[in-house]
């Protein structure tokens, strides 16, 4: 207790003593020379040298000066900061550094590169809408694959639904349906089955003896007339070959004879067959002298027949 005693009577000794002497400098242009004796928050009344006191002066009549010098007083620096003036540029320059903010990232962790995979790929929309084109397109295929080789449409595309593209590729590769089909069965000789005259027609019967093949005159047909209706007889290409051999040559043997073709929407009457694939036939019209392509599917009938006969 006795030392903060000291201490106290020291700083009201120096405090004094510091601002002994010292000049007062007012904004109006007066000069008081002495000492602080009193300080307040409302200014200060100075102990003159020349003896007695002054009236007390606001913080705000002093100058900039003076008041710098008041700092070194801690009884008077709480007072007289608020009027120190500060320079703009000390001030921008305060502003600017408060409002200068830096963010830093923090550090992040690379994440590793993913490769794409063939079948991961597969299992997204895009990836269903590509398979799903190639199975059409497979199906597609798998029916022009049983045109081309004369096999039922129904087996060829129904076994690509289940192996698709290589179901297509089995029948692809297989001979033709007429390559396969098993060779003819001998017959009994003509003098024991029933032929129609249109059978005795020297070109007309089939080079390889199959003229008992030929049906016998039905009812109600022209007189030498043979028919030959899609439920009694698959029409092929083998059908044609043996059928109808003398329709082939360029010059049939009986140009009196002609063959009538007929489908659901129309009815072809030909002088002769010009030529034939796996799976339409193309004759040669008697009227116009014109070709046209007929599908084995689309032939309902067939018959040979006089060229005046009526059908």
């Amino acid at each position: 207790m006795r030392r903060f005693h000291l201490l106290v009577l020291l700083v009201v000794w120096l405090v004094p003593t510091a601002l002994c002497g010292a000049e007062f400098k007012l904004t109006n242009g007066d000069i008081i020379e002495g000492e602080a004796a009193t300080i307040t928050a409302d200014g200060l009344v100075i102990r003159k040298a020349t003896g007695g006191f002054s009236e007390s002066i606001g913080w705000g009549r002093l100058t900039q000066d003076t008041l710098k010098l008041l700092l070194d007083n801690p009884q008077a620096k709480k007072y007289v900061e608020p009027f120190i003036e500060v320079p703009i540029e000390v001030k921008s320059k305060e502003k600017a550094k408060k409002k200068e903010i830096v963010i830093k990232q923090p550090p992040r962790l690379e994440r590793p590169i993913e490769k794409p995979k063939f079948f991961g790929s597969l299992m997204t929309p895009s990836g269903f809408m590509i398979l799903g084109i190639l199975y059409f397109a497979n199906l597609y295929a798998a029916l022009h694959v049983a045109k081309f080789r004369g096999r039922p449409i129904p087996l060829v595309v129904g076994l690509s639904v289940i192996l698709p593209v290589i179901g297509p590729i089995i029948f692809l590769l297989t001979p033709d349906a007429e390559g396969m089909a098993p060779p003819p069965m001998e017959q009994p000789t003509a003098s024991t089955e029933v032929v129609s005259a249109e059978a005795k027609v020297a070109g007309m019967q089939s080079g390889l003896g199959l003229a008992a093949h030929q049906k016998p005159e039905q009812k109600g047909a022209s007189q030498g007339a043979e028919t030959y209706k899609r439920s009694d007889t698959t029409f092929d290409r083998r059908f044609f070959e043996t059928k109808f051999t003398g329709f082939f040559r360029v010059v049939p043997a009986n140009p009196d004879m002609v063959l009538v073709v007929k489908t659901a929407k129309q009815e072809y009457v030909a002088r002769r067959i010009s030529r034939i694939s796996g799976n339409e036939i193309h004759v040669q019209l008697l009227r116009g002298n014109t070709e046209a392509g007929i599908a084995f599917g689309e032939i309902a009938e067939v018959q040979v027949r006089h060229k005046d006969a009526k059908a």
